[in-house]
């Protein structure tokens, strides 16, 4: 019990009195399971993990067996981006030292939602089809904050990609089923470049279904009385 007691001691105060050093910046999605492992052939008696040192001092100690793989879900990012440190240090055998600490910085994206709308959604047999769709993604605010920005659309009819068509908006003449996609892009400069990212079921996309099936009505025969 004195040993443990010492090991939670420790824990609770590593970030305070052990030197920390910055680490990597990973890129995760919102209600979206990641898991941060430590490096191939690490073999040590224990991992301790700190949430956001400092604010709660949310703590998993993991044992040898686990390899120190820390499996989390972040759900606090629904509208605008958040931000989490996340530390890791190491007790190398039983009653060993603590580990200097490294902090990661995990920045959690919110889903993207895409709308499409259509001008018309279906058309008479005699007509050719004319209609316009329009894409809108969910409203992201805080993007800027960490240099990530939205791609242009993408556009696609059934499994088939549209080349050429990047805006909000589409004119079609034939029907079928057309889908519009956007993508997170990630900065390559400043002071959020990623380590690595999951951006696994970042985007929901949007479909509009185009018919041409409204029949044409026959006149009717007319009798004078």
């Amino acid at each position: 019990m004195k040993r443990l007691s010492t090991i939670l001691l420790a824990v609770l105060l590593f970030s305070s009195l052990a030197h920390v050093s910055k680490a990597g910046t990973y890129y995760v999605v919102n209600g979206e399971s990641f898991s941060l492992s430590p490096a191939a052939g690490s073999n040590f008696f224990q991992y301790l993990w700190t949430l956001d040192p400092g604010a709660g001092q949310t703590i998993q100690t993991l044992d040898q067996a686990s390899g120190g793989v820390l499996t989390h879900t972040f759900s606090d990012a629904t509208t605008a981006p958040s931000i989490h440190k996340i530390t890791l240090g190491v007790i190398e055998v039983l009653d060993g030292c603590l580990s200097d600490v490294v902090e990661h910085t995990v920045i959690v994206l919110p889903k993207l939602t895409v709308s499409v709308t259509a001008d018309k959604e279906n058309f008479c047999t005699d007509k050719t089809v004319t209609a316009t769709l329009s894409a809108t993604v969910s409203a992201t605010t805080g993007l800027d904050t960490y240099g990530v920005t939205i791609s242009p659309f993408a556009w696609s009819k059934g499994a088939s990609v549209i080349s050429g068509q990047s805006s909000s908006s589409l004119n079609v003449t034939e029907a079928g089923t057309y889908s519009a996609l956007v993508s997170y892009v990630l900065p390559t400069v400043g002071d959020f470049i990623p380590t690595a990212s999951k951006l696994t079921g970042s985007v929901i996309g949007g479909t509009k279904e185009i018919l041409h099936n409204l029949p044409v009505p026959t006149v009717p025969a007319i009798t004078l009385n």
